[in-house]
């Protein structure tokens, strides 16, 4: 099963909102589909490994290497390693070979506390923006982890995933509108630079707030993330498109990439166990109960589950269709495609997750049935990457 919690977080918070609030063509991608389609994907050719090569964590011991509810890490210009974890609601750094550094946040509403931490983004400058989604505000530290300030004042929370770009940040934000006639959900990328007013729309996908249909909302995200330059990188969160477009940071388009693929059902079983995952979550959020039965697990596999620039100016884009982590690698400056990647898992390491990122790749397990541990990663091949630690 490949469920993000960030999609589960997304889809607490805009029901949360609903609850607080409340007194490129489908069908022909849909034909498309019809009759090419897998009960399972084997995976292609692979051209480069990646390898978890260590972990930190345990599940007894130490309460600074015993670890929530990892959502986001990432390695920091000085070989720092930066993890956010959701459970305890904190912001735990370690060093390069492992060793606890220090800690940021806790439970709590004033500054620098979460009541729901959703991810981690590191600045050019080595600093932090920590999201804090239930909390409504971003908690930003300095390069010596230290509280800086908060940005408040989102509607109806802050962005709940987010990139650093020069001057300010891009992300996605959940969104809820009321009218006269309905309500509408959905999310938009945003850039913000020095207050909670975005200060340009990339996209914004809203659609008719359905109890019946949780699920629907989920549809509306767009996977993104934003290079040394303020490029962003934009893909539909879809079970029948594939498509990445490149825009500048004033919004111009500069590329778009539309690939063939084949759609893949997920299992029954995989199907039961999403259902179950994201009605524990939704009630763990302050969802109803009864609205927590009404979410309708897609019956599809995204054909798309991420977007990450690395070092080189490289676009990984994973597959959300198979059982491990697998990449097709484009070039930012004109998307040419590269070569594939994956990361080679045993079943100890197979619903690991990686994320790339410009000083390092870290991965995590998101749905472990054990505890939660992060992994570091290496490529088989050194030169794969260019960075004084790989």
């Amino acid at each position: 099963m490949k469920q993000t919690v960030s999609v589960l977080c997304i889809l607490s918070l805009i029901v949360v909102a609903a609850c607080g609030n409340e007194s490129q063509g489908t069908d022909s991608a849909l034909e498309q589909q019809a009759g090419n389609e897998t009960a399972g994907a084997v995976m292609p050719e692979v051209d480069h490994w990646l390898v978890v090569t260590d972990s930190i964590g345990v599940e007894l011991g130490d309460s600074n290497f015993v670890f929530g509810q990892i959502v986001g890490a990432q390695f920091m210009p000085d070989g720092d390693i930066v993890v956010a974890d959701m459970m305890k609601s904190k912001i735990s750094i370690f060093s390069p070979e492992g060793e606890f550094v220090a800690s940021a946040g806790r439970q709590g509403s004033g500054p620098g506390e979460y009541q729901l931490v959703s991810t981690v983004a590191v600045t050019a400058e080595g600093g932090l923006i920590v999201p804090d989604a239930m909390g409504g505000k971003l908690n930003f530290y300095d390069s010596d982890y230290n509280f800086v300030d908060a940005m408040t004042g989102f509607f109806p929370s802050p962005p709940v995933m987010i990139s650093s770009v020069t001057g300010g940040f891009v992300g996605l934000k959940p969104e809820f509108e009321q009218t006269e006639e309905d309500m509408r959900t959905g999310m938009g990328i945003y850039l913000w630079t020095d207050s909670a007013t975005a200060d340009l729309e990339y996209i914004k996908n809203m659609i008719p707030f359905d109890l019946n249909d949780l699920g629907a909302t989920v549809k509306t995200m767009v996977l993104f993330d934003a290079d040394c330059n303020g490029n962003v990188f934009l893909a539909p969160y879809s079970t029948e498109d594939y498509t990445i477009t490149c825009v500048s940071p004033d919004g111009e388009e500069l590329w778009n990439i539309t690939e063939e693929q084949a759609a893949v059902k997920k299992t029954d079983e995989e199907i039961e166990e999403e259902k179950e995952l994201v009605r524990s979550r939704l009630i763990a959020s302050g969802a109803p109960a009864a609205m927590a039965e009404n979410y309708q697990v897609e019956e599809y596999k995204a054909f798309i589950s991420m977007l990450e620039v690395d070092n080189l100016h490289r676009l990984w884009v994973q597959s959300g269709l198979y059982d491990s982590a697998f990449y097709r690698v484009y070039n930012c400056d004109n998307g040419d495609f590269l070569f594939t990647a994956a990361l080679r898992a045993d079943d100890e390491h197979e619903g690991v997750t990686p994320t790339i990122c410009e000083y390092g790749v870290t991965g995590f397990d998101p749905n472990t049935d054990t505890w939660s541990r992060l992994y570091i990663i290496h490529p088989e091949e050194p030169d794969l990457f260019q960075t004084q630690d790989w």
